[in-house]
């Protein structure tokens, strides 16, 4: 395994990694129906918390403090499972990072030691099982130390009220373990209390980490006391035991010590669990439950089968390996993930529609959400944890579309009369917060007939400070969309004269862009009385990516003009993906407002932002140039031919948010997994490639396919009925017309017969000359 860094199981479902220094983190999340959620890292580290169905954060660990150490008390040698922190060369290192667990495993002096991370299906609590071997051929003593932090921070309360004033730890012999109690008199629920629990007697224990990892440190807290040192602790590095201590205030959290003599080829299993419960006495209940190792087993493969079985409704299957790497798993996982990581409207709308390709249910759930945080007015908040009611001016663009794609999913037009909350009192019929989203764009234009920006758009940077009357040419053709949708689907429900009014709407719309954001080869980002933001003769930045890519997604460029659109928009391609905008700015403009205030190259400053060439990709799909699509999706995907993992540091199974493109940061990538990257990747293959389409009709099959492939399958789970659908291209075409076969008939058009029938349906489809 000689530098080789991780490599995919054969069914896609898990990534080995084999080196335990990587460019960065390489994280994997679990989490529960519940709420809690672990990350783990291949060092074993990360933050866990619980995020309850009110977005109130509970983080109980603070510096993502998790670790297990191994001493041999004889040699007084000492290691992690993780090699991590204590930084101690580890032989055989592996790190396997499952849909449905983690699993560490390495070997130092013929100790050879394992240890397994879960969390169970409607858990408040991981759990770890760890197993040490003992290779050699003499009695070994051993010290293994579990050890976490407790914070249980994460919602707001008056100044002087810190929660850390309201928390201590002790032991506890029933739970045999430490609990960490808060009585926060403003705590909104009553799982701001942590612990971490053993199967095994516990020899030795420390709830003060300042007397585990030593009480001195470069960083403070608030009354200079030191953070606790990981990296060497103080117990673990001289040869100590735990001290037995408890605590309160300050420097909070569990460490517990184990002490264990294994003969030659014997091995020793501990199983640990950590969360949050309301009560001692839940958490002592919930301990017992993974005594023995039997419970723990079979807990562990009902959380594997579960994490498997909610994404295997829709299966993918192409010719391109690295293609089928991410796409048919992992980003899955990472979309789902978002759901449990963030908690705003225009973000949750986006990662919904995405989770409608195989959670159909979940999406349904999380759009109704988001209808619940718009205002009686059509707009809505950025995000409700933390709660942000900044006027962002694209809120009732994403309501629109998203509640458009829920209702061609589900074909159930019922939803349109359901009940939602309004975020600021009383409530109305779905369609009610659809004409709210419509009025409000329609109220928001600006001089020249488009929306106005207000403090920003999709683009959180572009902040234009110096115009309050700054109008958005994105926002304005999103709108364009969202008034073709909603016309379609009046015209379905026979609503024609709120149908002809959205499409004068459309039409005056569409014109107004043209008319006044036409820059003589592409279209400008938005219009200001300063200086039009995105135009050839603008000062920094001449062209931005989602003004082009939107114009073509809302049918508004003129035929006459598609060839200088695409031909702008393919001059902004580099070496792994489109910038946001170029060049980038290289000084600070009010104009222009934060992203002009960062390095150039960095994020939003002309960073290859990969949600924004998703957008592109789609942009590819919808002008029939499927090599263009799958080159581009290709560049974003983490481990690219260009910019492979070890210089962008990327996690090689889910999608990042960016790429830098500034010289001291080349290739490099930032954070990954709770990005909308994800759900507009993962639209992009099943939507834009394979051409699954939702229409109201049913699913209609409308590939934009790589002309080098073959034939691909895909299986895809609609309105109660399942379609297994093999594309063949024998003709090598980019894009053709399908001519359809299910289960052995003759399809007229490319829409498939809406079954409902809970079977399973085989399509063939050919791609054939026009």
């Amino acid at each position: 395994m000689e530098d080789k860094l991780y490599e995919f199981s054969e069914d896609e479902k898990a990534c080995v990694i084999y080196q335990p220094k990587l460019p960065r983190y390489w994280f994997n999340y679990l989490w529960s129906e519940k709420g809690y959620c672990a990350q783990i890292s291949q060092n074993g580290h990360g933050r866990s918390y619980y995020l309850n169905e009110k977005a109130d954060m509970c983080m109980l660990n603070n510096n993502d403090a998790r670790y297990v150490y191994i001493r041999d008390d004889e040699s007084m040698q000492s290691w992690n499972i993780g090699a991590a922190p204590l930084n101690e060369e580890v032989e055989n290192f592996k790190c396997t990072h499952h849909l449905g667990y983690t699993e560490l495993s390495s070997q130092v002096d013929q100790i050879t030691s394992f240890w397994c991370l879960y969390v169970p299906k409607d858990a408040y609590h991981e759990v770890w099982r760890i197993r040490i071997k003992n290779e050699s051929q003499r009695t070994r003593k051993l010290s293994v130390f579990e050890a976490t932090s407790f914070e249980l921070e994460g919602f707001s309360y008056p100044r002087y009220y810190e929660n850390y004033r309201c928390m201590e730890t002790h032991f506890d012999r029933d739970l045999n373990g430490i609990y960490c109690s808060s009585d926060h008199p403003f705590a909104p629920h009553k799982r701001y209390n942590a612990f971490l629990a053993s199967s095994e007697p516990v020899f030795a224990f420390d709830g003060d980490l300042s007397k585990f990892c030593g009480g001195v440190g470069t960083i403070t807290k608030l009354d200079a006391s030191a953070y606790a040192l990981f990296q060497r602790p103080d117990i673990v590095v001289k040869g100590l035991d735990c001290s037995n201590s408890e605590a309160a205030l300050f420097v909070l959290g569990a460490v517990l010590q184990h002490k264990i003599v294994l003969a030659p080829g014997e091995s020793k299993e501990i199983y640990m669990v950590m969360g949050v419960s309301e009560s001692v006495e839940e958490a002592i209940s919930v301990g017992r439950q993974y005594k023995e190792k039997k419970a723990v087993e079979d807990s562990l493969q009902k959380a594997i089968a579960y994490n498997v079985d909610k994404y295997s409704s829709l299966i993918l299957e192409t010719p391109d390996a690295k293609v089928n790497h991410i796409m048919k798993e992992w980003i899955k996982k990472q979309v789902d993930c978002c759901i449990v990581g963030k908690k705003g409207v225009r973000d949750n709308l986006q990662i919904a529609v995405g989770l409608l390709n195989y959670r159909q249910e979940k999406a349904k759930e999380e759009i109704l959400e988001c209808l619940r945080h718009q205002f009686q007015n059509g707009h809505a908040v950025l995000t409700w944890y933390p709660y942000d009611d900044t006027r962002y001016s694209d809120q009732p663009f994403w309501i629109i579309w998203a509640v458009c794609e829920l209702l061609k999913e589900t074909g159930d037009l019922s939803l349109l009369e359901q009940k939602i909350s309004w975020q600021d009192g009383g409530q109305a019929t779905v369609m009610e917060h659809l004409r709210a989203a419509v009025s409000c764009l329609i109220r928001d234009k600006g001089k020249h007939g488009l929306v106005k920006i207000y403090f920003a758009d999709w683009n959180d940077a572009l902040n234009i400070t110096t115009d309050p009357e700054a109008e958005s040419v994105m926002l304005s053709e999103q709108f364009c969309m969202a008034l073709l949708e909603m016309e379609a689907l009046m015209h379905y429900i026979g609503n024609e004269e709120y149908a002809v009014f959205l499409r004068q709407e459309y039409e005056k719309l569409a014109q107004a862009i043209n008319t006044y954001a036409w820059d003589g080869k592409w279209y400008m980002r938005a219009l200001s009385q300063v200086e039009n933001i995105g135009s050839k003769d603008s000062d920094g930045s001449k062209i931005y990516l989602n003004a082009q890519t939107w114009a073509v997604l809302a049918e508004i460029v003129p035929p006459e003009r598609m060839a200088d659109v695409v031909a702008s928009v393919d001059g902004m391609e580099g070496d792994f993906g489109f910038p946001l905008n170029m060049p980038a700015y290289e000084k600070y403009s009010p104009n222009v407002g934060r992203m002009s205030g960062m390095l150039p190259g960095l994020f939003e400053n002309g960073g290859v932002y990969c949600h924004a060439t998703s957008f592109k990709i789609f942009m590819d799909c919808k002008l029939g140039r499927a090599n263009k699509a799958i080159r581009t999706l290709k560049k974003i995907m983490p481990d690219s031919e260009q910019n492979p993992s070890s210089n962008s540091g990327a996690e090689p199974y889910v999608f990042t948010n960016c790429y830098a493109t500034h010289p001291g940061y080349y290739g490099k990538s930032y954070w990954s997994w709770t990005t909308g990257t994800s759900a507009w990747a993962l639209r992009s293959i099943y939507e834009g490639i394979m051409g699954l389409q939702r229409t109201y009709e049913g699913l209609r099959i409308a590939p934009c396919f790589p002309s080098d492939w073959n034939e691909a399958t895909v299986v895809r789970h609609f309105r109660d009925a399942d379609y297994r659908i093999c594309i063949h291209n024998p003709m090598h075409l980019e894009q053709g017309v399908a001519h359809i076969l299910m289960d052995g008939q003759e399809i007229t058009g490319n829409i498939l017969p809406d079954m409902q029938d809970n079977k399973v349906h085989d399509v063939q489809v050919t791609l054939c000359g026009k």
